[in-house]
């Protein structure tokens, strides 16, 4: 929480107090009422002046409320010595904790965090959810309240406006489950609206239904493989390139359609760049091809003496493309992206309730020019889904995606009326972009530093005995993004392998990764700023201060896919 707001929480204690005692707080305490459990052990997050930690109290709970506000405590310690209760501790703690707090010792039922959460700034959210799951007892209860609508507030605080939705998202992804959820008015009468959530630690990532993803997989008419392109695409961004998705009111997510494109391109090149005719299309695209069949057709020949798929992805992100293949290009994803709006955006859904689409679209739906791998991202428009089924993208995302693939060569061996094997398809399928060609350029640019440290161990390199280790092991997350691929000592990258990195070590090596950040940032400035912002960056992130941004999402990923996938951890011994 930034000192600004402390600050201003020091300074305004006492008028404060007095606001917060004669607010009207009957459906917050009805809520606590119903949720907290009975004698149990609670810690109130962000307590204030104690206001809901005397109500917690009278409920039999022993409390230990913290607050970051000295002034704030001191208000509510003076009003402990009238109540003369012996169920409240009122301490100072600033969230998230510093490593090795004494809190970390203890063990609780429930916690709150009532008006907390929109002062937390974005790099620090995720360490304030993993703190909550750490300090809470199996089946534990967080019940939190948070504003809407304070965002342009005239004084120093700070204000995160958050969705529901994407705090939902945040607790669900690292373990907790959703009990209950609802809108509010506030307490004092101002022109805010609250926003209270309760949810449950599960101890992991807790099975979420996927029938509707379902329904379109297996009820919808299948005369193309349109819609498992776009499905498998979603799961893709959903798992690798989550901070892309905006959300709006209402619960609803939107994503750029040009990083869907962009994964189309890539599934669909080995498929087209095939020596037997692989159908996408019923009737075998005998009379009617797929609509970009022939622009990704020309592209492809353009590299075909040149390296194909891996030398395209090198020049694309790196924004050397010739004149002629970004022309080529630009064909390409402009029919991309018809199919898409005009084929599953369109009709996905309809056969879940009535006519209603699955998706919607909003924006340009073409290229007048393109000159790098943002420009899709940044000038087309954005398809829109429901917040619940984006939730499911992200939590089982790659489980649905590898079975996404195989219904894909089954349609693509019957549409071929069973003359393509599925096992051919489904390895046109898995082809990537060649890895060793973009750990082989990174490792030739750090040979030419003129001194190198083991990323994780801060231990001196020879630049002609050294590794170049993905931080998030490729053979879990497929990723060769330049913030992906670090210098580290043999020895300990072959301890290391397909193991994730521990958020203690990730923290411990911040300096050293941020400084081969902008090392590889200044040699590689166009692929290296494009796949931080389709990786680890947020939309609404501020790019000049992109390293604590960039490294707070890394950490986040870290965690998630080792939450995820039920990866063993590792540190350095």
């Amino acid at each position: 929480m930034p000192d600004s707001t402390i600050s201003w929480y020091n300074k305004n204690a006492k008028g404060l107090s007095v606001q917060y005692d004669e607010a009207e707080v009957a459906p917050l305490h009805s809520l606590l009422r119903r949720w907290i459990p009975l004698g149990g052990k609670v810690l109130d997050i962000g307590c204030g002046s104690g206001r809901d930690a005397f109500f917690l109290a009278s409920l039999g709970c022993l409390v230990v409320a913290v607050d970051g506000s000295d002034s704030m405590l001191d208000i509510a310690q003076k009003k402990l010595s009238k109540e003369k209760t012996e169920n409240i501790l009122f301490q100072p703690a600033l969230f998230p904790l510093p490593e090795a707090h004494p809190l970390f010792a203890k063990k609780f039922d429930a916690i709150t965090a009532i008006a907390v959460l929109m002062h937390i700034p974005d790099d620090e959210i995720f360490a304030f959810a993993c703190q909550v799951k750490t300090l809470l007892v199996e089946k534990g209860i967080f019940l939190c309240s948070f504003s809407s609508g304070e965002g342009h507030s005239k004084d120093d605080r700070l204000y995160e406006h958050r969705e529901p939705g994407e705090i939902q998202l945040l607790f669900e992804r690292i373990g907790f489950r959703l009990l209950f959820r609802e809108e509010t008015k506030d307490g004092m009468g101002r022109d805010i609206v609250w926003s209270n959530l309760v949810f449950s630690s599960e101890g992991k990532a807790s099975a979420r239904p996927v029938s509707q993803i379902e329904s379109i997989v297996n009820r919808d008419r299948k005369s193309a493989t349109y819609k498992f392109a776009l499905l498998r695409a979603l799961c893709e961004i959903a798992q690798k390139s989550p901070h892309i998705a905006r959300w709006h009111s209402g619960d609803l997510v939107s994503i750029p359609i040009g990083r869907i494109v962009e994964k189309w391109l890539y599934y669909y090149w080995p498929l087209i760049d095939s020596e037997v005719m692989i159908p996408q299309l019923r009737g075998q695209e005998l009379r009617k091809p797929i609509i970009f069949r022939a622009p990704l057709g020309d592209l492809i020949r353009s590299f075909a003496h040149g390296g194909g798929l891996s030398a395209f992805h090198e020049a694309f992100r790196s924004g050397k493309l010739l004149s002629e293949q970004t022309m080529l290009l630009r064909k390409t994803i402009n029919s991309i992206a018809k199919a898409i709006i005009d084929g599953p955006v369109k009709y996905a859904g309809g056969s879940l309730d009535g006519d209603d689409s699955f998706f919607t679209f909003n924006g340009r739906r073409s290229l007048l020019t393109s000159h790098s791998s943002s420009d899709p991202a940044e000038s087309l428009g954005r398809i829109s889904l429901k917040g619940d089924v984006w939730r499911e993208f992200c939590i089982l995302g790659h489980w649905i995606g590898e079975g996404i693939i195989l219904r894909w060569a089954e349609l693509v061996h019957n549409l071929s009326l069973k003359t393509v094997p599925v096992s051919l398809v489904i390895d046109r399928l898995l082809v990537r972009p060649e890895s060793d060609r973009d750990v082989s350029a990174v490792r030739t640019y750090y040979k030419t530093l003129p001194s190198l440290e083991c990323v994780w161990s801060g231990k001196a390199l020879s630049t002609s005995r050294f590794d170049v280790d993905h931080v998030i092991p490729f053979c879990l997350w497929h990723n060769n993004d330049l913030w992906n691929l670090l210098p580290a000592d043999r020895r300990i990258n072959a301890d290391k392998k397909d193991k994730i990195i521990t958020v203690k070590t990730l923290r411990a090596s911040q300096e050293r990764i941020i400084h081969y950040w902008h090392l590889v940032r200044q040699m590689f400035p166009e692929r290296f700023i494009s796949e931080l912002g389709n990786s680890l960056l947020r939309e609404r992130s501020d790019r000049s201060c992109w390293e604590k941004n960039a490294f707070s999402s890394l950490v986040e990923t870290a965690e998630t896919v080792a939450i995820q996938r039920g990866a063993e951890r590792w540190q350095p011994n």
